[in-house]
């Protein structure tokens, strides 16, 4: 027996390799693509098999059987390459629709006219065995079926590279070296069954395409074996993209650079009444009413149950990888619970703001005017409680329009001499409580900040240390325990109470208010939302003997160490 030929043992070699993969590929079925890519290796490793030995048998009649399994090989590799290339990238579900159904009728037709072709010879004519190079090739004519059914299976996984090449460009490093390996495996064989079919070759009867399987079988080890392909599957990716987009509950619309919708999502259906197969294509103006430059504005649909909703327009491009704009996304947020809320909160608002407060401030008047007119002593002592209550409420209001007037008017930010605001809060301060503010923080101390939200929260914390001291003399000290390379100044409010109840600090650390858990007034909260205003935040640490606020601000300028930080008295 002489030695096997070098076409029959690449071609066996190449089975044999094939089988490989398909064992170690068996533990990844079920994942997408998986099932799909063994069928298309089953019928990889029969076309190698069955022409590699068919190459070594010289019998007419055993060499036509195989060379019928041959092409039962050939046809059945590319529809299940094309699913596992859709499947793999996300789009399984084409793989379920009918007309890809219908794309599997071309291998099923072509086997079923193989098997049966010295009946019809529809798909080749004059079988004959004709050697070369001492394999036991065949020849003859080919017809129309045969260039058919091998050119729409070439199609196919032509078709399924190029889906593998997209997940090159679109998703990025993770899969892109595996795919491409997969996707550039399919060129040799595919470039040798070609030039077979069509005759470009220095020996026509002999098909290479089987021996070209090899680096193929390569390619694909290194994406399956060495690369884990399966491990991290674009069709994740893909369907998390779309799966963010169908299930988002604002309406979502897609539009190319001549503003036509290109896709939009099932809250947009419901929103304008369309359905999307029936506007793919369409202006957007014309469905929607609305353009690309309606960024930032305010619609009024109405539900199916007569209801109003105000959507607001928001927009943005989308650029393709040369950063050229290729169209444009359109989101439309339902604000009109949020509008109803801030419509109930400005005539809330406005009633405690003035109609509360004229009354309450006449209300005082009145009390004064009762407690100075009665000579019982014990209803003077209630009216003047009455009298002390009403101007907390007062005062209250007051902290909250100038905290209101503080966040919505002045700039963002200035340039601003920390213990310049701190003497003038301590100056105020001190002619209306009972106590001494000391300021102990450097000259020098500059930051770029929002001056009003400054001293609102440092004159709440300040006032608030007065306010609550249970001391013979209440006495509250601002001091800077820090100015860091990071820009961020530490201020520490100390003062010598009875230290802020636990419940206080509770409440203000859950950021709510209860029924049952509430603080004592507005200034703890003022000072609050102040500081996480301006970008920093607020501890507390409380001891039997007083309360110490450690302030946290971005923004530091300038602050000189050697200018040392002299305590004293704003009065001074």
């Amino acid at each position: 027996m002489g030695a096997v030929p070098w076409p029959a043992a690449g071609s066996i070699l190449s089975g044999v390799g094939t089988l490989f993969l398909l064992q170690y590929l068996r533990q990844h079925g079920g994942k997408p693509g998986a099932d799909w890519l063994l069928v298309a290796l089953l019928a990889q490793a029969l076309w190698c098999f069955s022409y590699g030995i068919g190459l070594l048998v010289f019998d007419p009649t055993l060499r036509w059987g195989l060379e019928v399994l041959t092409w039962t090989g050939i046809v059945w590799t590319g529809v299940p390459f094309l699913a596992f290339g859709l499947e793999y990238t996300g789009r399984g579900s084409l793989v379920r629709t009918p007309w890809f159904g219908s794309l599997v009728l071309v291998p099923v037709i072509t086997t079923v006219l193989v098997a049966t072709n010295p009946l019809h010879e529809i798909v080749w004519s004059g079988f004959r065995i004709d050697p070369v190079y001492g394999a036991a090739t065949v020849s003859y004519d080919l017809n129309a079926w045969a260039f058919f059914a091998i050119m729409v299976g070439t199609v196919f996984a032509a078709s399924g590279t190029l889906l593998l090449f997209d997940t090159v460009i679109s998703y990025g490093p993770l899969y892109r070296t595996e795919a491409l390996a997969v996707g550039l495996s399919t060129l040799p064989p595919g470039v040798g069954l070609l030039v077979w079919l069509f005759g470009l070759g220095p020996v026509d009867q002999l098909n290479l395409s089987a021996v070209l399987f090899l680096p193929h079988v390569v390619l694909d080890t290194y994406a399956f074996v060495g690369g884990n392909m399966f491990t991290y599957s674009p069709s994740v990716q893909r369907t998390a993209d779309r799966s963010a987009i169908e299930e988002l509950e604002n309406p979502f619309l897609v539009v190319d650079t001549d503003e036509r919708i290109v896709d939009c999502n099932p809250a947009a259906e419901t929103a304008f009444d369309v359905a999307k197969p029936g506007v793919l294509g369409e202006p957007l103006e014309r469905v929607t009413g609305l353009t690309v430059a309606d960024a930032d504005a305010r619609i009024i649909t109405d539900t199916d149950g007569g209801d109003h909703r105000e959507l607001t327009v928001s927009t943005s491009q989308l650029r393709n990888e040369s950063e050229r704009i290729v169209g444009h996304t359109l989101v439309l947020q339902d604000i009109t619970d949020q509008r109803r809320r801030e419509q109930r909160l400005e005539i809330l608002n406005r009633v405690l703001r003035h109609n509360l407060r004229n009354d309450l401030t006449a209300v005082r008047g009145y009390v004064g005017i009762a407690a100075d007119r009665v000579d019982d002593d014990e209803l003077t002592a209630m009216l003047e409680g009455v009298h002390d209550d009403v101007d907390e409420v007062l005062a209250m209001a007051e902290k909250a329009r100038t905290f209101e007037r503080a966040i919505e008017t002045t700039p963002s930010a200035a340039t601003v001499t920390a213990r310049d605001v701190f003497e003038s809060i301590a100056i105020d301060l001190e002619a209306q409580q009972e106590g001494r503010v000391d300021v102990a923080v450097p000259a020098a101390l500059t930051l770029r900040t929002n001056r009003e939200l400054f001293a609102v929260a440092f004159a709440n914390l300040v006032e608030n240390g007065l306010v609550h001291s249970d001391a013979d003399d209440p006495h509250v000290t601002i001091d800077l325990e820090s100015a860091a390379a990071d820009r961020t100044a530490v201020f520490t409010v100390r003062d010598n109470g009875p230290g802020i109840p636990a419940h206080e600090l509770a409440v203000l650390e859950r950021g709510e208010e209860t029924a049952l858990e509430h603080g004592s007034g507005l200034g703890l909260w003022i000072a609050w939302w102040a500081v996480t205003a301006l970008g920093g935040d607020l501890s507390f640490e409380t001891e039997t003997d007083g309360t110490t606020a450690v302030v946290r601000l971005p923004g530091v300028l300038e602050s000189t160490e050697a200018d040392s930080a002299v305590t004293q008295p704003a009065g001074e």
